[in-house]
């Protein structure tokens, strides 16, 4: 019997690769402008960002993919349309229902809750399928020594 183990290879690269995904999603020909609106800002409010921002967001897709690949380990989850279905899960429950409460207590826009969001989505669901098809097993101790 083969025992699933973590992949840190798969863990840190998905995290590497959904990096560039929130720079489309909020460029200028896509949610930019909408997104600045609705959360008041101008342009010029990122003038001094920090690069710690990047960080963060870093350390936030290493960790989801550490727990998608514990979570996914511990579960046996082998097909990757159950990672997808998980994923959902984690995002819908986690991240969307408490950012829109959230929200919706501090009168922001509906639209915004989904501009927030969605992109956290595609970054879930891309890497829970890479965790569950990027597959890094070990032979169990009982038949490494039969």
């Amino acid at each position: 019997m083969e025992k699933r183990k973590i992949n840190h290879l798969a863990v840190w690269v998905m995290a590497i690769l959904v990096q560039p995904l929130p720079m489309i999603w909020y460029n200028k020909i896509m949610f930019y402008i909408r997104w600045l609106e609705l959360n008041g800002l101008k342009e010029n409010d990122f003038a001094d960002a920090s690069m710690l921002n990047l960080l963060w967001a870093f350390a936030a897709a290493v960790g989801m993919g550490y727990l998608f690949a514990f979570l996914f380990r511990e579960m046996k989850i082998e097909k990757a349309v159950d990672g997808l279905k998980w994923a959902f899960a984690l995002w819908f429950v986690l991240l969307f229902l408490e950012l829109a409460t959230q929200n919706a207590f501090t009168l922001r826009a509906f639209e915004l809750t989904l501009l927030d969001t969605i992109i956290v989505l595609f970054k879930y669901q891309i890497m829970a399928v890479a965790i569950v098809l990027w597959r890094k097993k070990e032979k169990s101790a009982q038949e490494s020594l039969a």
